[in-house]
């Protein structure tokens, strides 16, 4: 018996804030509706404070690549860049 998990794509989220940059993996549907936890896995301080917000943000394709995706949420002092590549089907 195949689970449904094991049939879903497996997205990297890289996330990058300043001087810092964190990656987390996440075997979801889709990654737009996964926004907001892969930022509390990876800056649960910006989650914390933006939660709303990481669910509001919308992913634009990255021109060139294929299965890539990118959002920015704006923070001060410094904004949490977000890509997303799909890395297995």
């Amino acid at each position: 018996m195949v689970l449904l998990s094991e049939c879903m794509p497996t997205f990297r989220y890289t996330l990058v804030r300043g001087n810092e940059t964190r990656t987390t993996c996440l075997r979801k549907s889709n990654p737009q509706g996964w926004l907001a936890g892969a930022v509390r896995a990876t800056f649960p301080e910006v989650a914390a404070r933006r939660a709303g917000d990481a669910c509001c943000l919308r992913l634009d394709v990255v021109n060139d690549l294929m299965r890539t995706w990118c959002a920015v949420l704006s923070e001060h002092p410094h904004d949490l860049s977000i890509h997303v590549t799909q890395t297995r089907s």
